[in-house]
């Protein structure tokens, strides 16, 4: 069975239509479709689906296994939601560098429930339409500095001049850090010695996910 398959056979099991598996990754339909139906044994973006779908990367790659590993499921299940801080809001311009960046401080701007991210993780609020429809404006970007950036997800750069931008990540490799456009037009590289930070996104969430400090603390009223 080919890559495409699995990935429909998993979006059918987490009872997912083409579009909402699309819009959870960052896709078109039309480019979840032409993954689906082609004859593919791997892709770079395998990290990406599987955790969108939570399934076992490895059954989504090869198809050895399981398509649940059933006891990272339960495992996974323990965790506790964490209540990521939005850091400000970005606007977006052309290629994915922010213009500027509207920094709020921890929680100034309102909280996500996010699974399995870090204490450092943070939001950035994202504005403009240059990245559509792979990141739309007014939704929330995570990144998790805790975690190693892999080929295929986005990722948060920092160049040691100031400039800000979300690109897909490619590889790093001999002083070299090779990225794509979020929108996959343009393909750009930089020494490695001029990126500051290099942060992995988690998830990409819709506003009305948003969460205020009340909605926090009714929750935990509750919870007690």
């Amino acid at each position: 069975m080919a890559l495409g398959h699995r990935v429909k056979e998993a979006r059918e099991f987490r009872s997912l239509k083409q579009g909402e598996l699309a819009e959870l990754i960052g896709w078109t339909q039309q480019a979840l479709s032409t993954l689906e139906n082609r004859d593919s044994k791997k892709s770079s973006y395998s990290a990406q689906i599987s955790k969108a779908l939570d399934i076992d990367i490895d059954w989504l790659i090869s198809g050895a296994g399981e398509m649940i590993n059933t006891k990272k499921e339960a495992k996974s299940a323990k965790k506790l939601i964490k209540y990521v801080p939005v850091k400000g809001s970005a606007q977006m311009g052309d290629n994915g560098f922010w213009s500027e960046l509207d920094y709020m401080g921890a929680g100034g701007d309102g909280y996500l429930e996010v699974n399995n991210a870090s204490d450092s993780a943070y939001v950035i609020r994202a504005v403009g339409d240059s990245m559509f429809p792979a990141i739309r404006s007014g939704w929330y970007i995570v990144f998790d500095p805790s975690r190693e950036a892999c080929s295929g997800e986005y990722v948060h750069i920092v160049l040691k001049d100031g400039r800000n931008m979300v690109k897909e990540y490619v590889s790093c490799q001999h002083g070299i850090v090779n990225l794509i456009s979020v929108n996959g037009m343009e393909r750009i590289s930089f020494n490695c010695e001029d990126v500051d930070v290099l942060n992995p996104f988690v998830e990409i969430q819709p506003p009305s996910r948003l969460r205020d400090d009340l909605d926090l603390f009714d929750t935990k009223c509750e919870e007690m």
